[in-house]
């Protein structure tokens, strides 16, 4: 019991200090917001302020179409600024922002950046296709995209000038950009050329663009051939020609322009050759036949247009040649082969010659072709045993027979 005074005293001294600790609440923080414009250009300096004690770390969370970022305050007298960085501050559009002290949101707000055009102003030009076809039916899109310096769209409504020349003319036409572009469809023209396009904005010009004006498609032409002579020599070379080949505005086709000239003979068979237009002309080359000929020439752009045809004859070249045997009549030689001037038919016109039996049947058929206007077969003893035979021999579409007798 001689200790109970002392126990109370130590009682009384415990439960006083937890009053003191329970008695000691927090403060509430408040912080007051510094004027701060609701809008501001991109690239401008821009800071949010704000008034209060620190007792604790605070910081502004700052959001936009790039991300997020946490900012530290730059603290003097009670004041904290907050500065953006540069790439928040570059950027047009709607930045968010929440002062944040353990965990608790005091103040928050908006910044609108707008685009700035007053420094400066960057052209985004695109054309396409860079080509069309005649005739008002086709075209092109331009398409511009102005920018200021840091790369943000100008806002809708900006007025962009838009130029164009084709031949001798030069329009101007204003555009107003939308949805962060401005448009205008460039029409063809009937006369086949190069278009060139250009744009404008706040000073700034887009780099020079082009499409070219194609003919359209090309109509039914005319063609015509020239040759040295109408002789079938097989020698000398005929050429056919295309007039002028044009589209419906008369627009001459393009170069390269494939042209097929198709030519049938009297024996109906297909011959085709083929030319390339220059200056809207195509021309192709035949060698002459061989024999008197009749040709039809007709000449095509697949899928487009064909010409009128022509017809072109041949007269045979070679009148007459004279045959002799060997004394064993094995060896026969063709000479005095003359052209229709009594020149030396041109070397290596084909020469043919078919053997048959007594009987009439085909034992072999051979071929060669004349040098100086004379040629030659020989007739094997190894190979055509002694008899009668009958020899048919073709130049130049002249037809001789005789029969021979090998010893």
């Amino acid at each position: 019991m001689k200790h109970t005074p002392y126990i109370l005293v130590l009682l009384m001294l415990w439960l006083g200090c937890g009053e003191a600790d329970t008695e000691n609440p927090s403060v509430p923080v408040s912080y007051e917001r510094m004027a701060l414009k609701s809008e501001f250009f991109a690239g401008d300096t821009i800071q949010v302020c704000f008034k209060g004690e620190v007792t604790d770390p605070i910081h502004l969370v700052v959001s936009n179409t790039w991300g997020s970022t946490v900012l530290d305050p730059e603290w003097k007298d009670s004041e904290l600024t907050f500065r953006l960085p540069k790439v928040f501050r570059q950027r047009a559009g709607i930045c968010h922002w929440k002062l944040v002290q353990n965990e608790v949101v005091y103040d928050k707000g908006e910044i609108s950046i707008l685009p700035n055009p007053e420094k400066g102003t960057i052209m985004e030009s695109y054309l396409g296709p860079q080509s069309m076809i005649a005739g008002e039916n086709d075209f092109s899109m331009f398409v511009t995209s102005p920018t200021d310096i840091y790369d943000n769209p100008l806002s809708d409504s900006t007025e962009i000038a838009y130029s164009y020349h084709h031949g001798d003319m030069v329009q101007h036409r204003p555009v107003l950009s939308r949805n962060l572009i401005g448009w205008k469809n460039i029409h063809s023209t009937e006369k086949s050329g190069r278009i060139l396009v250009t744009a404008s904005c706040n000073g700034s010009h887009s780099k020079e663009l082009s499409t070219l004006v194609n003919p359209a498609h090309p109509v039914d032409f005319q063609i015509a051939h020239k040759r040295i002579h109408p002789y079938a020599d097989g020698n000398q070379i005929i050429t056919f020609s295309t007039a002028a080949i044009q589209d419906d505005f008369g627009n001459i086709q393009s170069n390269g322009t494939l042209v097929s000239f198709s030519i049938t003979n009297a024996k109906g068979r297909v011959l085709q050759t083929i030319g390339t237009t220059i200056n809207g002309v195509a021309e192709a080359r035949l060698l002459h036949p061989t024999e008197a000929e009749t040709w039809k020439v007709t000449a095509y752009i697949t899928g487009a247009a064909k010409s009128n045809t022509i017809t072109v004859d041949f007269e045979a070249a070679l009148k007459d040649f004279k045959l002799s045997l060997s004394e064993n009549g094995r060896t026969l030689k063709i000479e005095e082969m003359q052209g229709f001037m009594g020149q030396w038919i041109p070397d290596g016109m084909p020469i043919s010659i078919s053997i048959q039996d007594e009987k009439g049947t085909l034992l072999d058929s051979k071929r060669t072709t004349s040098r100086l206007g004379k040629a030659q077969f020989t007739m094997l003893e190894d190979f055509y045993p002694n008899g009668s035979y009958t020899l048919t021999l073709e130049v130049a579409g002249t037809i001789k027979r005789m029969n021979v007798l090998l010893k």
